[in-house]
C-alpha cells in the first residue's frame, strides 16, 4: 500500500512539475539558447520518517536528522530554463543502538528559474534519477566483533526516485550565489524502510 502510495503521488508530482515546465518553456521557446552554466557544492540535513524495519518480531521506526553533502551542475537555456545533474549522499542515524542508513542518489534534473529585481533568483523543478540504499537496523547492542549478532539485519538495494525542490539564490558576487534549497525523496519502488521527509539544503553555486 505505501507503495502504491508514493507512485501515485510521486507521479503527480512529476506530471504537474513537467506541464509547469512545458508551459512556461513554450512560452519563452524563441528565447531558448545556451547562457552558461553554473555548478557548486550543498550541506544538508532535515527532517524524516515513517521508515520501519522489523528484527526478530521487534519494531525498529526510523526518523530524526538526516545529513549530508552533494552538488549540482545546471545548463541555462534561454532565460529561465535550466537542465543538468544532481548527486547526493545522506546518512542518518536512528534507534537506541546506533542503527544507521545511508542513501546516495542522483539523476536528471530540470528547473525553472526567476529572477527577482533585487537579484535573488527564486526557482522549482525535479530530478529524475535513482539511488542506492544501505540499512544496518541494530536491536540489540553489539556485545563483541567476532560474534555473530542475532538481532541484525543489513539491507542494501537500489530505488528510483523522484525528487521534487524549490529554492532560492542570494548572488554575493557576479558568479557566486549563495543557495538554498528544500527537497523531497520519493521512491517509486516497494521500499518499507525508506524514511520520508524534507531535506534543507545551503551551499554555493558558481556561474561561467
Amino acid at each position: 500500500m505505501k507503495n502504491i502510495v508514493n507512485y501515485r503521488f510521486g507521479a503527480r508530482i512529476l506530471a504537474t512539475v513537467i506541464a509547469l515546465l512545458f508551459a512556461a518553456s513554450a512560452s519563452a521557446r524563441s528565447g531558448l539558447g545556451y547562457r552558461g552554466f553554473s555548478g557548486g557544492m550543498m550541506l544538508h540535513s532535515g527532517w524524516v520518517n515513517g521508515g520501519s524495519m522489523e528484527i526478530g518480531g521487534k519494531m525498529q521506526d526510523m526518523a530524526g536528522l538526516p545529513m549530508g553533502i552533494g552538488g549540482a551542475l545546471k545548463v541555462q537555456l534561454g532565460d529561465h530554463l535550466r537542465v543538468g545533474t544532481e548527486g547526493y549522499t545522506s546518512a542518518l542515524a536512528y534507534g537506541d543502538f546506533n542503527s544507521s542508513l545511508s542513501v546516495g542518489w542522483g539523476g536528471l534534473l530540470v528547473d525553472w528559474a526567476f529572477v527577482g529585481r533585487s537579484g535573488k533568483t527564486s526557482f522549482f523543478g525535479a530530478t529524475v534519477g535513482g539511488g542506492s540504499v544501505k540499512n544496518l537496523t541494530l536491536n540489540t547492542e553489539p556485545a563483541d566483533d567476532f560474534v555473530a549478532e542475532e538481532g541484525v539485519s543489513f539491507r542494501r538495494y537500489a530505488v528510483p526516485l523522484i525528487t521534487p525542490f524549490v529554492g532560492m539564490e542570494y548572488p554575493l558576487t557576479e558568479r557566486i550565489n549563495v543557495v538554498l534549497k528544500a527537497d523531497c525523496l520519493i521512491p517509486l519502488s516497494d521500499a518499507p524502510d525508506f524514511p520520508l521527509g524534507v531535506r534543507l539544503y545551503v551551499g554555493f553555486m558558481f556561474g561561467h
